[in-house]
């Protein structure tokens, strides 16, 4: 089954566990931790890397993807399963341990897939590859910290925050912005003149950004300097901020009114973007010890998340669902599923910000 088949059952899959997730988190049922693997480990990584197994053709301008591309979603999903089940029980360390196995085999087998794509392509290689690349070398950091845990229990909870945080900001918010930039004037119908030097320019900003953010939240740092750590996720906060700012920028002067509309995909993206921006004000907030962690955590899925997958699902479930050329019944299809994507986007948006200042 190729990769891009599985992509309508794990849209929705994910958008269901999305708001499971919130839904248990709002409600203070089960853990904190099953929360948010039930919306990261088994919904969001396996439609992430079913998506990038979708894109990297269009990137590499190649062929479509085959049957082995469809084995790291499935493997993602198997260890997502795998760590619910776990945080559901007994938070074993061993079937933690095997699924954070399962899902980085998911990764370095997307990433080894990816890049021997693009040494064969024609032509110079598209920046969003790179984003890809590096977003998966974030998941792979934030798997290895949890392999980590039962080895260091003393740093445990260190170990957890960095996983959150690689996680959030590596790995979801890397794969997104890279996307984004491009998903977003497509689904507008509009070229983006500007986004390829932003995305050559500014995947160094957004993963160092991500990377000081991980580090200095995580308290792992050696003794000698544990003291710089709120400085350096200050100012991975600025870095990673500043390159959202620049694409938002960018959007407003070149799309404008188009981003206000009430029906249509893009507008829920770009309220998806906001969010990310006002989630990264909070989170320096919580640093400063203003606002507490958990309410944030909850924010980032329905603020970014919600409106992100279902934005993004509602533009390109048509060709998921029916690949080939675009006909009536795409069009068709899309207007009904954007259908008051803008105000959707809008509310998700300001409930995930009111949740989070809670």
């Amino acid at each position: 089954m190729p990769a891009f088949s599985l992509l309508p059952l794990l849209a929705i899959a994910a958008l269901l566990a999305l708001a499971s997730a919130g839904a248990l988190l709002i409600a203070g049922l089960g853990t904190p931790q099953l929360a948010a693997h039930l919306a990261f480990a088994l919904g969001v990584l396996p439609l992430i890397l079913a998506a990038m197994a979708y894109f990297v053709p269009v990137l590499t301008r190649s062929g479509a993807t085959g049957l082995a591309t469809a084995g790291s979603p499935l493997l993602a999903w198997a260890g997502g399963a795998l760590a619910v089940f776990a945080f559901a029980t007994d938070f074993s360390p061993i079937s933690l341990g095997l699924a954070a196995a399962l899902a980085a085999l998911a990764a370095v087998a997307l990433g080894g897939w990816t890049l021997a794509r693009a040494r064969r392509m024609f032509g110079p290689r598209h920046r969003g590859l790179d984003w890809y690349l590096a977003a998966l070398g974030f998941l792979l950091l934030a798997l290895l910290a949890v392999v980590l845990m039962p080895w260091f229990p003393a740093q445990r909870s260190g170990l957890r925050l960095f996983h959150l945080h690689a996680n959030l900001l590596g790995f979801v918010g890397l794969t997104a912005l890279g996307t984004l930039q491009v998903l977003l004037p497509t689904c507008l119908g509009q070229p983006d003149p500007t986004a390829a030097m932003r995305l050559r320019r500014d995947l160094k900003w957004a993963a160092t950004g991500a990377l000081l953010i991980a580090v200095g939240v995580s308290s792992l740092l050696p003794t000698s300097v544990a003291m710089a750590g709120p400085g350096l996720a200050l100012l991975g906060t600025a870095l990673y901020g500043f390159v959202v700012l620049r694409m938002l920028h960018a959007w407003q002067s070149r799309f404008g009114l188009a981003l206000l509309q009430r029906h249509g995909a893009a507008p829920s993206l770009a309220a998806a973007a906001l969010g990310l921006l006002a989630l990264l004000a909070y989170g320096a907030a919580h640093g400063a010890g203003w606002l507490p962690a958990r309410p944030a955590v909850v924010g980032f899925v329905v603020a970014f998340l919600l409106p992100l997958v279902s934005g993004a699902a509602s533009h390109l479930l048509p060709v998921w669902l029916r690949p080939g050329v675009q006909g009536a019944w795409h069009k068709a299809l899309r207007a009904r599923l954007c259908r008051w994507g803008g105000l959707r986007g809008l509310l998700f948006l300001l409930l995930g910000l009111a949740i989070a200042a809670i």
